[in-house]
């Protein structure tokens, strides 16, 4: 089977098959912008990023250095902590301002829950000192409005396709029970520990596929490093009808 170049998404944009995925960025981010770089020098034209991994400065320090124009380039963000409706427009201006753009190509909502945000926007910490965001379970139950003011973007001219990504299918359904723009996109992560072990996502895939109203990209590319099981850390575990923690997933390798 031969990957095609790109996939037609639901709203006639295109999306290459193969981008380069910027999470985790080698030594905190310090040579993403090389790895961004060599990367559209060998090719690639879909840059996937997010406010999230904190470098996206250095992404568009890269695509503005390459040269290429930017009709030939596919760019992807996510919005993160800012999931109030009024704070939507904000969080993708931000994230234009670090890429050196007008437009994304593609805005998704990183998480269908929403983080605690300081007077900066930044994520508040739990006080335990554990690492782990604090989150607002008043936002994470209101994503479906998180999600119209999304569909703003596209109206504005700010983000060509919208999308979510780490959505299961009930969050999915709820979202297409309100949306006026159906998402083009839900990013999961795939591969074969997450597939076959504790995890599957057969069920959310056949979803997607059965509502033919969405097209989902398969987050293949992973980390830029190499991905260490060691590093993985916990991560909480909700009640999906109640949008309640019920505990923590033990760190998985």
């Amino acid at each position: 089977m031969v990957l095609p170049a790109s996939f037609e998404l639901n709203n006639g944009h295109k999306i290459p098959a193969v981008g380069l995925g910027t999470f985790q960025g080698t030594e905190g981010n310090a040579k993403v912008k090389d790895d961004v770089r060599l990367a559209l020098t060998l090719g690639y034209r879909h840059i996937d990023g997010a406010n999230a991994y904190g470098n996206e400065k250095q992404i568009g320090e890269a695509i503005e250095e390459s040269g290429i124009p930017r009709d030939q380039l596919f760019v992807t963000s996510k919005l993160y902590t800012w999931h109030d409706p009024a704070d939507v427009e904000g969080a993708l201006d931000a994230s234009l301002k670090d890429l050196q753009l007008n437009y994304v190509d593609l805005y998704l909502m990183h998480f269908p829950h929403a983080y605690k945000a300081g007077e900066r926007n930044e994520t508040i910490r739990h006080p335990s000192g554990n690492g782990k965001p604090v989150i607002d379970y008043d936002l994470s139950r209101r994503y479906p409005e998180t999600w119209q003011a999304m569909e703003r973007l596209v109206d504005l001219g700010k983000a060509r396709s919208i999308g979510l990504s780490n959505f299961n299918i009930l969050k999915t359904k709820r979202i297409l029970e309100k949306a006026r723009i159906v998402p083009a996109v839900n990013q999961v992560e795939i591969h074969p520990h997450w597939v076959a072990g504790r995890f599957p996502q057969s069920g959310h895939m056949q979803m997607c596929h059965f509502q033919r109203k969405i097209q989902d990209q398969l987050s293949l590319h992973g980390a830029i490093r190499f991905l260490d099981p060691s590093q993985h850390i916990g991560f909480d575990i909700f009640d999906e009808e109640n949008d309640q923690p019920v505990g923590s997933s033990a760190p998985w390798d």
